[in-house]
């Protein structure tokens, strides 16, 4: 955990560096070089993984439990899911290699879930009568609508890239962890509750959405009420020739005014569990009762400060042969939810083969990520017929790297860009 303090300080440090680095550096290639002079485009990227279950074990007519199995294959970290989504519309002008100008807005969105493995543990091989332990279960979401310009020249040399980007957060769930508690007696009980307090905060008012008329038509989303909720944050990157074939540079994004959200739904979700004769299953004799819900929501104003992730590093471009192939490697650290108590900090890293075949027409790339809290083994086509270039992308996803070599998730990407 990183407290407030320590990462204001420490956000500046790493910007006073990378500004110090960007003086003092050498000459520079460009970052990347366009396809066309004009293009709009898409992108759709979805992403999901977890630590312990494939589409194998679920996809089945009749599924099989084997909690043995479950608690031996599972990780120290305990059961993990992860999903990240993000849609981009993006409309870029490249008219010099001094003046590339572009345009882009879309909706991003991450949620995650964890459980204790100690949990899976317990169910395998039981408690002994008497006992009382407690797991947790944890959580977290958010989504975003950002908006941003990007302005890519070259200033004395260097190549640079700045991304200003407006940004509103239309959901953002902090993290909340349920306690799970199961106790035996020697009368024979077993009982399990678990109980969280689930705190939602919104961009827009949810009372008649949720509790008059599911429709968007009760949703206020006036620019007058999703303006003011606006945050800012700025990207740059930075980018130099070091040897032939072999450029290198620094990339950030350094958050600067958070969004707010003004609106907050609270609920109490609950599940129990109680069985009063174990071993009245042997005769028939054993009874149990189990239930589950939420309380009724409750709506309140709220004043809730929220920003995206923090993120640092070092990326690169290798052609040891040509442009036909690439080397792209990237290191990096990012923080979810930076300048707060329960900020989350995790490396970034990405390494992707690139192969252009017949005037780049053919595109093919192979690489491996630990990108936005998902390990990724990724292959991508992208067919560039200039005026139009079709991109797709597939990842098998884990919460670890295990996981992705056991099809423990997948994503996709899709792209199109069209201009001349």
């Amino acid at each position: 955990m990183i407290k407030g303090v320590s990462m204001k300080r420490f956000a500046r440090f790493s910007l006073i560096v990378l500004v110090s680095v960007f003086v003092i550096s050498g000459a520079f290639a460009d970052l990347y070089k366009p396809h066309r002079i004009f293009e709009i485009g898409f992108d759709n990227q979805l992403m999901f993984a977890n630590s312990s279950f494939g589409l194998k074990d679920i996809m089945q007519k009749k599924v099989e439990i084997d909690l043995e199995q479950i608690a031996s294959d599972m990780p120290k970290e305990g059961f993990k899911f992860n999903l990240n989504e993000r849609e981009l519309f993006l409309m870029n002008l490249n008219a010099s290699s001094r003046f590339r100008f572009g345009f882009y807005t879309g909706v991003e969105s991450y949620s995650n879930l964890s459980v204790s493995k100690d949990l899976f543990d317990m169910l395998s091989d039981g408690m002994a009568v008497g006992e009382s332990h407690s797991y947790d279960i944890s959580g977290c979401s958010d989504m975003f609508f950002d908006l941003g310009l990007s302005f890519q020249t070259i200033i004395m040399g260097y190549g640079v890239k700045f991304n200003p980007t407006f940004f509103i957060p239309l959901v953002y769930v902090p993290k909340t962890t349920a306690t799970a508690k199961v106790s035996s007696s020697p009368s024979g009980l077993i009982r399990a509750d678990a109980e969280a307090n689930v705190d939602i905060y919104t961009a827009v008012d949810m009372h008649d959405f949720m509790e008059i008329k599911k429709s968007a038509d009760n949703l206020d989303l006036s620019a007058g009420k999703l303006i003011p909720n606006t945050g800012f944050d700025f990207s740059f990157e930075i980018e130099r020739n070091w040897m032939h074939g072999l450029n290198a540079g620094l990339y950030a994004r350094i958050p600067v005014v958070a969004g707010k959200l003004k609106h907050k739904m609270s609920t109490r979700v609950w599940a129990y569990f109680y069985e009063t004769n174990a071993l009245g299953y042997l005769n028939d004799t054993e009874e149990h009762k189990k239930d589950h819900g939420r309380d009724d929501f409750t709506y309140s104003s709220a004043n809730y400060s929220v920003h995206r992730p923090l993120k640092l590093g070092l990326n690169a471009s290798y052609t040891p042969f040509g442009e036909w192939f690439k080397i792209q490697p990237a290191l990096g650290i990012a923080v979810r939810n930076p300048y707060s108590s329960d900020a989350i900090f995790y490396p970034e890293y990405a390494l992707d083969f690139r192969f252009a075949f017949l005037w780049q027409i053919f595109n093919f790339n192979i690489g491996t990520a630990y990108q936005n809290q998902i390990f990724q083994q990724r292959l991508g086509f992208a067919l560039n017929l200039r005026a139009v270039e079709i991109i797709t992308q597939a990842s098998l996803c884990g919460t670890n790297l295990k996981s992705c070599f056991s099809r423990y998730g997948y994503g996709a990407l899709v792209g199109l860009r069209i201009g001349f």
